[in-house]
């Protein structure tokens, strides 16, 4: 279970990160990414990820200690090659990223390396519990509520938050909250960003083992355990639905070890295109998930449910557009059968006058 009463420390969050240059988002958290991966397709060590990074004069610590997941093991200190890095590795910028990114900040799981101290394990709980306990408790999900004075009164009234000042991190996580999209990333709607929040979060607790099988009610449990709705917008029928869906596809194409799955589908030839690939789900289809490449052979549960979408149909893909075209399919089927209404419209309305 988390500990929601262990103390807060803003760490160096408190200093700039070039947040929102030139009003494009969480761009270099992005390129920082791109930068600190290079070629990778997998885990890589930390100090590789750093030296990186040092090498283009950027950041290391905003994205490795509060963004990105970390641990250790005899080999030294690793990054993780996750659901966040995959959306940076092999897709553009974007405002999904953004939300993606602010998500993962929210959720405040990004493991541990060596000399790292307790509380970096969950870096920004601080803002984990404002969005919990004062945007969507206290404010009722009101965003307009929103601003530094409110997130600095939250810190300045709450003896979890230890450091002598707040102003800084409260203007700073603001700016964060403005740039990555709060509004959307606590609407109540399904939008590609939710879906990939949704793995991205299971990753985490796999990681961690707080989901100790893979399995959808194991890491179903953590994901209530950690407040995923809570920091996603909270709960309604079609996100219930969707995410029970979402995790059958997260454990059937391998949970963590999928990208791993991938690079030896593409080195062994069992696929042919390197590129990510797209799945919908016909039943609720709000938005595709995008998955590596190769994992699709490891499915056996994949059905007529699904629509697979290869890497141009994803980038392409628009909702409105796949409904209006699976309804004129659906509809021809049903002409080529010869199936006729077997009731007038008369009929028809008397029987809904009773």
């Amino acid at each position: 279970m988390p500990d929601y009463s262990e103390d807060w420390h803003p760490g160096s969050f408190t200093k700039n990160f070039g947040w929102g240059k030139d009003g494009r988002g969480l761009a270099e958290l992005h390129q920082a990414i791109r930068v600190g991966f290079g070629e990778a397709k997998n885990d890589i060590k930390r100090d590789d990820f750093r030296q990186r990074l040092e090498v283009r004069g950027i950041n290391f610590y905003i994205p490795a200690n509060f963004f990105l997941f970390n641990y250790s093991n005899e080999a030294g200190d690793w990054i993780s090659f996750d659901e966040l890095v995959f959306q940076a590795v092999f897709f553009d910028h974007s405002a999904h990223f953004n939300r993606l990114a602010l998500f993962a900040f929210n959720l405040s799981l990004v493991g541990s390396w060596q000399g790292a101290r307790h509380f970096q394990r969950r870096p920004a709980l601080w803002s984990n519990r404002y969005i919990v306990e004062r945007l969507a408790q206290a404010h009722r999900w009101d965003v307009s509520k929103v601003n530094a004075d409110d997130i600095q009164a939250f810190l300045d009234g709450d003896d979890r938050y230890k450091a002598k000042t707040s102003r800084k991190l409260s203007t700073n996580l603001n700016f964060l909250y403005q740039i990555g999209g709060l509004d959307s990333v606590v609407s109540d709607t399904i939008e590609r960003w939710w879906m990939n929040a949704s793995f991205l979060a299971a990753d985490r607790l796999c990681l961690l083992q707080y989901a100790r099988r893979l399995n959808v009610s194991a890491i179903g449990e953590a994901l209530e355990e950690f407040e995923f709705s809570l920091l996603s917008g909270g709960k309604n029928v079609e996100k219930s639905h969707a995410l029970k869906r979402l995790l059958e596809m997260y454990v059937s194409v391998g949970g963590p070890s999928r990208f791993e799955r991938s690079v030896e589908a593409i080195s062994t030839g069992r696929t042919n295109d390197p590129r990510p690939y797209g799945l919908v789900d016909k039943k609720l289809p709000r938005a595709p998930k995008s998955l590596p490449a190769g994992v699709v052979n490891t499915m056996d549960w994949l059905d007529a449910s699904y629509e697979v979408l290869d890497h141009d149909e994803l980038k392409a893909f628009d909702v409105d557009m796949f409904v209006r075209e699976a309804s004129v399919r659906a509809l021809s089927k049903i002409r080529e059968r010869g199936i006729k209404p077997t009731m007038s419209s008369s009929d028809l309305m008397a029987l809904m006058r009773g």
